[in-house]
C-alpha cells in the first residue's frame, strides 16, 4: 500500500502543478474544460473566433463566414471532378494543405477511395481533426511540412490537389516539381504575379521588387516575385505560409513548367485578373 500511496501523491502533485503558476516564468497553465454535453457547436468553439469556413446551414452552428462546404459557392471540387475521366469515385487523392478540411469532405462525399491530407499549420491540422470527427471521415491526416513530405514519399496518387498553397511557398519551383511527380492529375489553385494587376491591387505594398529573384529552369529565365505577409502571422485565421514571405510565380512560367513536367493537357476553370487579393486561377493538368 505504501507504493500505491506514493504513486497517488506523485500524481496529485503533478495535477496540482498543472493548474498552478509556473515556478520559473509565472505563466499560468490553463486547461479548459467543456461546460455542457457534447455538441457540434461546443466542438467548433474549441477554435472560437478562428474559423474562416462556415459549416452547413442545416447544422445551425456558428463558425466562419465563407461557404466552402456549399458546392454552388466553392465550385472547385465539382469543376475538377467534371474534368477527370470517371470523376473522383474510386480515386486516391493527395491533398496538400487542407486548411480547414472542406475539400477533404467533398472528396469523400464524391466517392474518393482514399484521401491523404498533409498540413503544416498546427492550428489548421487540429481544425482538420475536428472536421474529420464531425463528418466521420476516413481520410489520413498528416501533420508536417508539405515539401518535406513530397521529397520523401514514393507513393503515387490518382489526383494531387494543391489548392491555395503554391503562392505560399518560398521555393515555388521546387514545390511544383515535387507535387507534379506524385500523380497523373494535378489540380492547382493559385495566385500569380502580373505587373499591371499588381499595380492596381491593394496587395501592391506587400510586393518587394528589390528582393525578387531570377531562376533558370530548363533553359527558361523565370522571375520570382517577393511577397511579404502582414506583420501578424499568428496562427488562427492566418492563411499564409511557414515563412514571413513567399515568392509568387508568373502565369506563363507556371504553365511552362506544367508542360515541361509532362502534363499534356491543361484546362483552366477560372482565370481572374481582378481578384482583390491578386490575380489567380485554378486549373487541372493531366498527363493523358
Amino acid at each position: 500500500m505504501g507504493e500505491l500511496r506514493r504513486a497517488f501523491h506523485a500524481a496529485a502533485a503533478r495535477l496540482s502543478f498543472s493548474r498552478s503558476e509556473s515556478a520559473e516564468d509565472g505563466a499560468t497553465v490553463v486547461h479548459p474544460f467543456a461546460a455542457s454535453a457534447p455538441s457540434r457547436q461546443q466542438t467548433l468553439d474549441i477554435f472560437e473566433g478562428q474559423w474562416i469556413t462556415a459549416f452547413p446551414e442545416d447544422w445551425n452552428v456558428t463558425a466562419g463566414w465563407v461557404d466552402h462546404f456549399d458546392p454552388q459557392i466553392d465550385a472547385r471540387v465539382p469543376w475538377a471532378e467534371s474534368q477527370i475521366p470517371g470523376g473522383l469515385a474510386g480515386k486516391t487523392v493527395l491533398e496538400l494543405g487542407p486548411f480547414e478540411g472542406y475539400h477533404t469532405v467533398a472528396f469523400e462525399q464524391r466517392g474518393a477511395a482514399h484521401v491523404t491530407s498533409v498540413e503544416a499549420s498546427r492550428t489548421a491540422y487540429l481544425k482538420c481533426l475536428v472536421v474529420k470527427d464531425l463528418f466521420d471521415l476516413q481520410a489520413s491526416l498528416l501533420y508536417g511540412d508539405v515539401p518535406s513530405f513530397l521529397a520523401q514519399t514514393n507513393e503515387e496518387f490518382d489526383v494531387v490537389w494543391a489548392s491555395g498553397i503554391l503562392y505560399h511557398q518560398a521555393d515555388p519551383v521546387s514545390f511544383l516539381e515535387l507535387a507534379a511527380d506524385r500523380g497523373d492529375h494535378l489540380f492547382l489553385h493559385t495566385h500569380f504575379f502580373d505587373q499591371a494587376a499588381a499595380a492596381e491591387s491593394s496587395m501592391a505594398p506587400r510586393f518587394r521588387t528589390e528582393l525578387d529573384t531570377e531562376v533558370i529552369w530548363r533553359g527558361r529565365s523565370m522571375r520570382l516575385h517577393r511577397y511579404e505577409y502582414e506583420t501578424d502571422t499568428v496562427q488562427g485565421t492566418f492563411a499564409g505560409g511557414p515563412q514571413r514571405y513567399a515568392n509568387w510565380m508568373e502565369k506563363a512560367d507556371i504553365e511552362f513548367m506544367l508542360a515541361e513536367l509532362g502534363f499534356a493537357t491543361v484546362v483552366h476553370g477560372v482565370v481572374d485578373f481582378d481578384n482583390p487579393s491578386g490575380p489567380g486561377m485554378y486549373l487541372l493538368a493531366s498527363r493523358g
